[in-house]
């Protein structure tokens, strides 16, 4: 069954995912900060540079090292904390980039025709999930992902190119939601931990 992607398809489409990734930047992530006793606006000021930059790079692996100077110099936060958790986020912790699969997998299978059962769609949310644990943290590597994801099932991929224009600005999005996810980590580890690990001296912070 082909059936056409109209505009409106997309700019609903387009909504979703944008707005799955405000709620976790302005909702769902502040709430687990101040769960922790934490100020969200305080850990968002200091770890703003690397958030920045992730949203013009739209990489958070190439974000990594503004990120790991954010934490440790604005943030305090203890280098040994930063420097595992950080990049081990970087490569799991990747929020948006899951909103982006689900989304878009179910998008483009229900413009193929595909039905859309809530067995179906519960299957895709955890491949969802699983998929972007695996992603690359370059920029569009959800796109490509779930390009493969799509071809594996035989879907018409060709409806990607549909979403293909708009992509840069939902990766943007994405990435800096990715970012602002990882430092959030970061700091409730930090606190967490804090007082139960040894902060490293003088010499040795400077040269780790």
């Amino acid at each position: 069954i082909e059936a056409g992607v109209i505009v409106g398809a997309l700019g609903k489409y387009t909504a979703v995912i944008i707005g799955s990734n405000v709620i976790q930047f302005f909702i769902v992530i502040p709430v687990f900060l101040l769960a922790r006793g934490l100020n969200p606006l305080q850990v968002f000021r200091k770890m703003s540079p690397a958030i920045a930059v992730a949203l013009f790079t739209k990489s958070s692996a190439g974000t990594l090292p503004v990120t790991l100077a954010s934490a440790e110099h604005n943030m305090k936060a203890n280098p040994a904390v930063s420097r595992f958790v950080l990049p081990i986020c970087t490569t799991i912790n990747m929020n948006g980039c899951a909103a982006f699969i689900l989304v878009t997998s179910l998008f483009v299978m229900q413009n193929a025709g595909y039905e859309m059962s809530m067995p179906t769609m519960i299957t895709w949310l955890f491949v969802a999930v699983l998929a972007a644990i695996g992603n690359a943290g370059v920029p569009m590597g959800c796109y490509f992902l779930t390009l493969s994801l799509m071809s594996g099932i035989g879907a018409p991929i060709g409806i990607m190119g549909v979403i293909l224009p708009i992509y840069t600005i939902i990766d943007m999005i994405e990435t800096a939601e990715n970012v602002w996810s990882d430092s959030a980590v970061c700091a409730m580890t930090d606190h967490d931990l804090k007082g139960k690990i040894p902060e490293p001296s003088d010499g040795e912070a400077a040269g780790a």
